[in-house]
């Protein structure tokens, strides 16, 4: 049985509840799987390309939904689906009817009974070529630390994407010498389930059993230093956020690195899920599927924004019997730009224009904005009269901002100062 209670037997019978913070979860990968291969396929001159997907902690392929008694697909069965779907789309949007994408699947867990329940629903699910065909996927019964170097071997060697799911079921489960050695691959890209709730307990208690763990698994030396007593205020919750991700950020050699938050009462985050990737097309892919699971308002009460972007279970359960009489989406993309501009402005009057990517690349970890939010503002500020978007050499009026377009300081903004 895993640690947090949840486990299936080998013949599929038993199937565990599944609780929304892990609906949020998968639905977050469906949506960034989908989307990574439609960007990975879509923009490739080529006609085919090769990916490795590896689930390093599957599960056994199916829970129970406790709000109306049905099945619900473990990440596995997701992520296939997920591709499926990402390639038809590919060969329908991109008018590449004849694309051919070779998917491997590895999926990983530490008790055989879940693998054999996973074999019972992937049977069920229509996917037993799949099972079939070891070049398409394999099942590995094992330590998912003990198993990594010879994926990633296998990774080195068909020098293809990446993407690794990793939701261990304990803290040391893994490393960030693991991570550090999926990054250091170029071409890959994580997401990890973060249990924050080990660094609070270890700021609360000073265990020694926890601060080995603390300063080998997590290499968290000389972060989290808390001097008052911790009680999860606001700020401090935002001081967590931070520090992890510059933790992260540090330890595992990504360039980029954006959280998820998940929580399950109104104020404690209980998981980040934690994207780490050395392209900023990915976090761009990534940031975009957090933004349309996110049910956090940056503008309420309740002090959401300091936890980013993120899923409550209590609005969930709110959400099901008491709807909100506003769109939060809307509330968030006015809060986005208000955020947008105290990140952007400074460095749009820093000097004599800068590229439109180079704004994104080096404010993206800071804010949740996607990519069509910093469209969005640009072109707010440009009507407002407090920028101008420079093409080619000329002054451009187009909607329609390109990597390459240079912002600058509106001209009369420019001649104000000195007058």
């Amino acid at each position: 049985m895993a640690k947090n209670g949840t486990f299936w037997v080998a013949d599929g019978s038993h199937l565990p509840d599944v609780e929304p913070h892990t609906k949020a979860k998968h639905r977050l990968v469906e949506e960034y799987i989908q989307n990574w291969i439609v960007t990975l396929c879509g923009n490739n001159i080529g006609k085919r390309k090769k990916v490795v997907i590896v689930d390093g902690f599957c599960g056994g392929g199916m829970y129970r939904d406790p709000d109306n008694g049905e099945m619900w697909s473990g990440s596995p069965i997701r992520i296939i689906r997920a591709v499926e779907k990402g390639l038809e789309r590919v060969k329908r949007e991109k008018s590449k009817p004849d694309y051919d994408l070779q998917a491997k699947y590895i999926f990983i867990d530490s008790d055989k009974n879940h693998l054999d329940s996973l074999k019972v629903h992937m049977i069920g699910n229509g996917l037993d070529s799949y099972l079939n065909d070891p070049e398409k996927c394999e099942l590995i019964h094992g330590e998912f630390d003990r198993k990594l170097d010879g994926i990633l071997l296998e990774a080195k060697k068909s020098k293809c994407s990446s993407f690794f799911l990793l939701d261990p079921f304990g803290y040391t489960d893994v490393s960030m010498r693991n991570m550090r050695d999926i990054i250091d691959l170029k071409k890959s890209e994580i997401l990890y389930t973060f249990m924050i709730e080990f660094v609070i307990r270890f700021l609360k208690e000073r265990d020694g059993k926890l601060k080995k763990a603390f300063e080998t698994v997590l290499e968290a030396g000389g972060y989290y230093e808390v001097e008052t007593q911790f009680d999860n205020t606001p700020a401090q919750q935002e001081y967590l956020k931070n520090q992890t991700l510059n933790l992260f950020r540090k330890r595992t050699n990504a360039d980029f690195v954006y959280g998820f938050s998940l929580l399950h009462n109104q104020s404690i985050v209980k998981y980040y899920l934690i994207h780490l990737a050395s392209s900023v097309v990915a976090q761009r892919v990534m940031k975009s599927a957090m933004w349309v699971q996110n049910n956090l308002d940056f503008l309420c009460q309740h002090h959401d924004n300091v936890y980013g972007m993120g899923h409550k279970s209590i609005y969930y359960y709110e959400d099901k019997n008491f709807p909100r009489l506003f769109d939060v989406k809307q509330t968030n993309t006015q809060a986005c730009i208000e955020k947008l501009d105290e990140d952007l402005m400074p460095l749009i009057y820093s000097g004599e224009g800068i590229q439109f990517s180079d704004l994104e690349l080096q404010t993206i970890q800071r804010n949740p904005a996607t990519i069509k939010h910093y469209a969005e503002f640009v072109n707010q500020q440009r009507e407002a009269k407090e920028i101008e978007v420079i093409r080619d050499g000329k002054n451009t009026t187009s909607k329609q901002v390109k990597p390459t377009d240079i912002i600058l300081r509106a001209k009369y903004k420019q001649t104000k100062l000195f007058t």
